[in-house]
């Protein structure tokens, strides 16, 4: 009787939370503009490509830099299926199924994670043949193939020009909806056998392969999961911005995943979140300092690549302080955070 009440006041918590969550998106919806709220949702979907990034680099421990052709796959896919039809007549050199083709925001979305999980499939499987630092740089090809795919297929992509005219569909609730969702589905994967399996899988291959885990298929498994989590994410930041280039996900957009990952923790979604919205706020409230500001009487040049170099700095100090990152292997959940409250209100009442 005492665990079934204990159930349901848990289960009352967590509807609670996620009403007065629904509130606060309404809100921020109707009184945040501008910049504040690009920011707002460039977190939401940092947090989900960092999701999709800790299947693979954290629970499976499968150390790939390719998330970034992944995205740019996604992206471009679920673009040429929304773009309006007068533009893709005009611009582009298309079959005469796809110019006309004008499918609603999810469908374009999820086309675009399945071409992305594809691609990522046909690309990698190769790749796990290699071991250590020769499958990170298999996987950094993933990147420059996919850019270097774009950039001469012009009559697709119109090559480094990018495409334009994109439909601005993004909002606050599709990123936090899929967000939910998200963390949701890896809550449930870490609980699941499956998910305990990818995770052994990651912490010792030779344990994983005598308890029965098929490694190769294991690890295509982690890998489809997290490239379609990155998947959803090109669709939703292509159709915020409006626009599409080739090098939009280059290398520093990778480096700026992994420092999300480092700074928050590889191995908890927690930690993915809070990394991400670190380094999301970090890089956009330190941009006007790198455009060259004036103090007083005197400016300040710009200084080009300064965000780089801080966030550089700030990795260097969390390996040496933190190395498992801010969180370590700790999950926040409502437990912890009301073990913290009790603790912090025993150490007021003592005071």
């Amino acid at each position: 009787m005492k665990k079934f009440k204990s159930t349901v006041k848990s289960r009352v918590c967590y509807i609670v939370v996620i009403i007065a969550a629904i509130i606060c998106l309404a809100l921020i919806e109707k009184n945040i503009r501008g910049f504040y709220l690009g920011i707002f949702l460039l977190f939401g979907i940092n947090a989900i490509i960092c999701l999709g990034v800790t299947i693979t680099n954290g629970y499976a421990n499968i150390f790939s830099l390719g998330f970034g052709g992944i995205m740019l796959v996604s992206a471009y896919v679920s673009s040429l299926f929304t773009l309006p039809i007068e533009y893709k007549s005009s611009f582009l050199k298309l079959p005469e199924w796809l110019e006309i083709a004008q499918l609603p925001f999810p469908l374009a979305l999820l086309l675009g994670a399945t071409a992305a999980v594809l691609v990522s499939i046909t690309l990698v499987l190769p790749a796990f043949r290699l071991k250590g630092h020769y499958f990170i740089l298999a996987s950094i090809g993933i990147n420059i193939v996919m850019a270097n795919l774009a950039v001469n297929s012009r009559s697709f992509t119109q090559g480094p020009f990018g495409i334009r005219n994109i439909p601005f569909t993004t909002n606050v609730w599709w990123v936090y909806g899929i967000l939910f969702l998200t963390v949701l589905f890896m809550w449930r994967f870490t609980h699941s056998k499956f998910g305990r399996a990818v995770i052994t899988l990651g912490k010792d291959q030779t344990l994983a392969s005598t308890m029965g885990i098929d490694i190769v298929r294991y690890k295509i498994y982690a890998f489809v999961i997290g490239g379609f989590i990155v998947g959803l994410a090109g669709p939703l930041w292509v159709h915020y911005i409006g626009s599409m280039h080739p090098h939009v996900f280059d290398l520093v957009f990778v480096f700026q995943i992994i420092a999300m990952l480092v700074i928050g923790s590889f191995g908890t979604i927690s930690g993915a979140i809070l990394g991400a919205g670190i380094i999301t706020m970090f890089t956009h409230l330190a941009r006007p300092v790198q455009e060259g500001f004036k103090i007083f009487s005197f400016q300040v040049p710009p200084l080009i690549g300064l965000i780089q170099i801080l966030m550089a700095i700030m990795i260097i100090l969390v390996l040496i302080y933190k190395p498992e990152g801010l969180l370590g292997k700790k999950e926040i959940t409502g437990q912890s955070l009301q073990s913290l409250w009790l603790k912090t209100r025993g150490k007021k009442d003592e005071a």
